[in-house]
C-alpha cells in the first residue's frame, strides 16, 4: 500500500509538470500572436514546439487522471445493473485498458528506438524527436501502472481512490 501511495504522489508530480508545460504553451502562443500582430515578427517554430510539448501535456497527465477516476466513461449500461455486475464490468474494463495501454507503451518504446536510430528531427528547429516519444512511452507506462494498481486494490477489496461520490461525479477536480 505504501508503494501505491508513492507512485500516486509521483503521478501527481507528473500531472503538475504537464500543467507547467501547458502554461509554457500558453505563454508561447501569446508571444507568437503578439509578435505576429504587433511587430510582424512571429516566434519561429511555434507550431512545431506546440506539437511536441502537447505530447508532454497529454501523456504526463494520464496516470494522475486514472488515479483520480477522471477519464471519460459512458455509463449507459453501467447505471442499469446491480453492484456485483458493476464490479465485473470495472474489472473487465481495467483488464482491457491495461492490455491496450501496456501495448501502447511498448510500441512507443519501440518507436523511440527507431527515432533514435534514424536521427529524426523536427523540421524547423531541428530538435530530436525521440525525447518526446520517450516521454509519451513513460506516460503510457505510468498510466498502465496506475490501472494495474487499481486492479490490485480491487482484488484486495480496498477503495481504488476513483469511486464516484453520491452525485455520480468523479473524485477529481471539478471545473
Amino acid at each position: 500500500m505504501r508503494f501505491i501511495a508513492i507512485v500516486r504522489r509521483f503521478n501527481t508530480f507528473m500531472h503538475y509538470v504537464a500543467g507547467l508545460a501547458l502554461v509554457f504553451l500558453l505563454a508561447l502562443t501569446v508571444s507568437d500572436i503578439t509578435g505576429r500582430t504587433g511587430f510582424n515578427n512571429p516566434v519561429p517554430g511555434t507550431v512545431e514546439v506546440t506539437s511536441l510539448v502537447l505530447v508532454v501535456v497529454v501523456f504526463l497527465g494520464l496516470a494522475h487522471s486514472e488515479d483520480m477516476g477522471d477519464h471519460i466513461s459512458v455509463d449507459l449500461l453501467y447505471v442499469r445493473v446491480g453492484t456485483r455486475f458493476k464490479a465485473v464490468l470495472d474489472v473487465f474494463a481495467d483488464i482491457v485498458s491495461l492490455a491496450v495501454i501496456g501495448l501502447m507503451a511498448y510500441q512507443l518504446y519501440r518507436f523511440t528506438l527507431r527515432q533514435q536510430d534514424s536521427g529524426a528531427e523536427s523540421p524547423v528547429l531541428e530538435w530530436p524527436v525521440w525525447p518526446f516519444v520517450v516521454i509519451a512511452a513513460l506516460g503510457a507506462l505510468g498510466y498502465a501502472v496506475a490501472i494495474a494498481f487499481k486492479l490490485v486494490l480491487r482484488a484486495m477489496g480496498e477503495p481504488t481512490g476513483a469511486e464516484p461520490d453520491l452525485m455520480g461525479e468523479s473524485s477529481g477536480v471539478e471545473i
